[in-house]
């Protein structure tokens, strides 16, 4: 399974090929055949370098390619993250991503998850836990958690990063991964964004509205 680059030059830059070795990129969306898109895990598109007027275009004709579709931006927005997200994007992320987050979007976009970087995540996280107030979580689901798993997930709730969870908890950020593995199975819930949703007794059908 390969990913396709969407850019203007249509060269992958050098961070790109180091996170997927078989990475591939296209100058102009017209030239993905249905062959490349049938062998293609995500779509990532480099809107750091169009006008700000041809982005929402550009990320509502690769959303109709029927592929998960990571956008890159040169400095992330939340109202831009929200306006693309709506129209159909599952990622939101810098252009300069590390290879090493570029292949965590990977993993969670292309198995249904959604994301967005780790500071717009922690303002909408806090805005739902204003807007649900001080409920407390229903029991049921969450007696299928570990005493670790829970905290962890309430961490989350809170909008912490992995990197926070580790050093609040005194773990590996490895460890923080193989926790949040484990309650998203047992919770049934995508990503953290639903996760926290959950924790905060938010209904969960969409990841964004």
């Amino acid at each position: 399974m390969s990913r396709v680059f969407i850019t203007p030059t249509g060269i992958l830059r050098e961070r790109w090929r180091e996170a997927f070795p078989a990475a591939r990129a296209a100058a102009k969306m017209a030239r993905l055949t249905e062959q490349v898109l049938s062998d293609t895990g995500s779509l990532w598109l480099d809107a750091a370098q169009l006008p700000e007027q041809l982005r929402m275009p550009r990320v509502i004709a690769a959303c109709a390619l029927g592929r998960p579709v990571v956008v890159m931006v040169g400095v992330p927005a939340e109202g831009e993250a929200h306006a693309f997200l709506n129209a159909g994007a599952v990622g939101y992320c810098h252009v300069e991503a590390a290879p090493e987050q570029l292949q965590e979007i990977a993993t969670v976009v292309e198995h249904g998850g959604l994301w967005m970087p780790p500071a717009l995540l922690q303002r909408f996280l806090a805005l739902t836990t204003r807007a649900a107030g001080s409920q407390v979580p229903q029991v049921q689901p969450l007696n299928e958690l570990t005493s670790r798993e829970l905290m962890v997930a309430e961490q989350v709730a809170r909008g912490a990063s992995n990197r926070e969870i580790a050093e609040i908890l005194s773990i590996t950020e490895r460890t923080v991964k193989a926790h949040l593995s484990a309650i998203f199975e047992k919770l049934q819930v995508r990503d953290r964004v639903q996760l926290a949703l959950k924790m905060n007794n938010v209904p969960t059908y969409h990841t964004v509205n």
